[in-house]
């Protein structure tokens, strides 16, 4: 029975259950491997939350916060910058909501920010590890407008002035309203003061869906034609500033005083050109679908009134780019005497904003996904349909996180507001998407330009390393890192001291089974085993309660540099590769021991008589 194959096994299992006195070195292995664990789980974690930290915090790589250099300018000039892969321009309206809650409008140009908006994937529908832009660029998607026509007329690249030639003329004087005292108030025929000069004005629309209004100059109602000139290289603050191209002219601004006498009146552009940087001259020609549409806005004086201003037919004459008819409007005697006759590129109607919303914006404004509620911006409520949710988006950059609430895609949101003749949302931020490994040559680029403030350059790479250096999170990990190296080694110590008394206790028990021919190599394995058996059921609980101590306690303290609740929330990171690493270390010094100990030669005679057994 003594050189019975399952021998060493039964022996092992046999002394297992018999014996209590390694449940202590047994308690310190859990301990050192669960403390271990914990030490683990809260630098990983740490380290991940920081990370997370910068990314929500900063929303991009590089984040330009203001220039100096006028809006037309700033989106070519920042994606002309060395390294930059995309410019893409960043508005943010607040928000006022019941209860005396804010929240935030963040409107970015969603068909170009793939890959630059830097949102944690579980926060936006995804996983937690999904790949940069793997959840949050279907976020954009869901705001992104579908495909549609550009309209208006395409100005070549590097186009540095727009030259029209129009022609205005009065088509007839209009008699007084009915009801109104021509001779009393000053506005009868005696009083024509002739036909209405006005002053023109471009509107230039960027490939960002920013209408920008340009002054042509202005043009006499004469019936002759007249060159007027809008320099966009100036506008856009040339040579720093360059327009994100293409531009299109998509409408213009007509301003005139109202007179005596309301006129009738026409104007018509007979021939535009734009001038290239290098002095060619290049046609425009009207797009085969091009139309017009005109309305008097809202400043005009008397609006809605008899005598007061009024749109008339728009079209495109033949060989020419537009004509349009309109009332100039009567003077009246009591207040101003203005009339604005806003011409722009007819479009199909357009639905209401796409927008998504964070989970505390629904709970705030008792809204729901699938909801169409309207959102001022500029004055202007205009619609937006809650079409997905998300944990949280990010707020401006000079306030408390997880203050975004909607994202709503930047160009669709300045086609909302120049629909209802509203000014445009203007590009408060400029987020920069660098090509991969330029982001140290971009910030070093921006903050070199002398229209930027270095200080208004926000970079996240510098606040994940000013999160990581923050000494109240740095405390904890090496206060733990510590504790549980202490932990190793009190166990390891532990493990080698019980396992060698032991052995040395048991010494007259191998004796009698040496004596009984029971194999040295047999002896070694029942050593192996017993011994391996208590390593692998502590290392199996201490992992056991490791996970479950970390994953309770590690979000209690990962905590901000003002010690709040980081947003986004902590996620707990168990790395496998370190936890098989602490596993290896803290069974390493007690395998050494149980292999000293079962390779220990004795003569069992000796041991025999030192026992008292011969």
């Amino acid at each position: 029975a003594a050189g019975g194959r399952g021998l060493a096994a039964a022996l092992a299992g046999w002394q297992i259950s018999r014996r209590n006195r390694a449940a202590g070195p047994v308690l310190l292995l859990v301990l050192a491997t669960a403390l271990g664990m914990l030490a683990i789980g809260q630098g990983a974690s740490w380290d991940r939350s920081q990370d997370d930290q910068a990314d929500f915090r900063a929303g991009a790589a590089v984040r330009v916060l203001a220039s100096r250099t006028p809006q037309l300018g700033q989106g070519g000039a920042y994606a002309q910058v060395p390294g930059v892969a995309a410019a893409l321009p960043a508005g943010q309206v607040g928000l006022e909501l019941s209860d005396g809650r804010t929240s935030s409008l963040l409107a970015l140009d969603a068909r170009g920010t793939a890959g630059a908006l830097l949102l944690r994937g579980d926060l936006a529908g995804g996983g937690a590890d999904d790949g940069p832009g793997a959840a949050t660029d279907g976020v954009l998607r869901a705001v992104a407008p579908k495909d549609r026509a550009p309209v208006g007329v395409e100005l070549p690249a590097r186009t540095d002035r727009l030259r029209l030639t129009a022609t205005l003329r009065s088509l007839k004087a209009l008699p007084p309203a009915p009801g109104q005292d021509a001779e009393a108030h000053g506005i009868g025929p005696a009083h024509d003061t002739g036909p209405v000069p006005a002053t023109l004005s471009a509107q230039v629309t960027d490939r960002f869906g920013v209408p920008y209004t340009l002054p042509l100059g202005p043009l006499a109602a004469d019936g002759r034609p007249h060159t007027l000139d809008a320099d966009l290289a100036a506008a856009a603050g040339a040579p720093a500033g360059r327009p994100a191209e293409p531009l299109r002219l998509t409408g213009l601004v007509v301003d005139l005083d109202q007179t005596p006498v309301s006129h009738r009146q026409q104007l018509t552009v007979t021939t535009a050109r734009a001038v290239t940087a290098h002095g060619a001259a290049r046609p425009l020609g009207a797009p085969a679908h091009l139309a017009w549409k005109a309305q008097i806005t809202d400043k005009s004086s008397s609006v809605g009134e008899a005598f007061g201003p009024r749109a008339g037919r728009s079209g495109v004459p033949a060989g020419g780019l537009l004509s349009q008819t309109y009332d100039s409007g009567t003077k009246n005697e009591w207040g101003g005497s203005m009339t604005t006759v806003r011409i722009t590129a007819w479009h199909p109607a357009r639905p209401p904003l796409a927008a998504v919303a964070t989970d505390a914006f629904l709970r705030d404004s008792g809204s729901k996904v699938g909801s169409t509620i309207d959102v001022p911006v500029n004055g202007q409520p205009l619609k937006a349909k809650i079409v997905r949710a998300v944990r949280a988006l990010p707020g401006p950059a000079d306030s408390a996180p997880a203050t975004g609430g909607l994202l709503a895609d930047f160009g669709t949101v300045n086609e909302a507001l120049s629909d209802r003749g509203a000014p445009p949302l203007a590009a408060t931020e400029w987020w920069l998407r660098p090509e991969p490994g330029a982001a140290a040559r971009v910030v070093d680029a921006l903050r070199a330009r002398p229209d930027t403030d270095p200080g208004q350059v926000l970079v996240r790479d510098e606040i994940a390393r000013q999160l990581h250096d923050d000494p109240l999170g740095a405390g904890p990990q090496t206060a733990l890192t510590a504790a549980a190296a202490v932990a190793v080694a009190l166990a390891a110590v532990g493990f080698a001291v019980s396992a060698a008394g032991s052995v040395r206790e048991r010494a007259r028990e191998f004796a009698v089974l040496r004596a009984l021919g029971a194999p040295r190599p047999q002896l070694a394995r029942m050593i192996a085993a017993e011994q391996g058996v208590l390593i692998a059921l502590a290392l199996a609980v201490g992992w056991a309660l490791g996970t479950v101590l970390t994953r309770a306690v590690v979000p209690l303290i990962v905590l901000t540099e003002q010690a709040g609740r980081p947003v986004p929330p902590v996620l707990v990171e168990l790395p496998a590769g370190r936890v098989v690493a602490l596993l290896a270390a803290v069974a390493a010094v007690p395998l050494l021991v149980v292999a000293a100990v079962g390779l220990r030669r004795g003569d069992p005679v000796q041991d025999l008589r030192s026992q008292g057994a011969l």
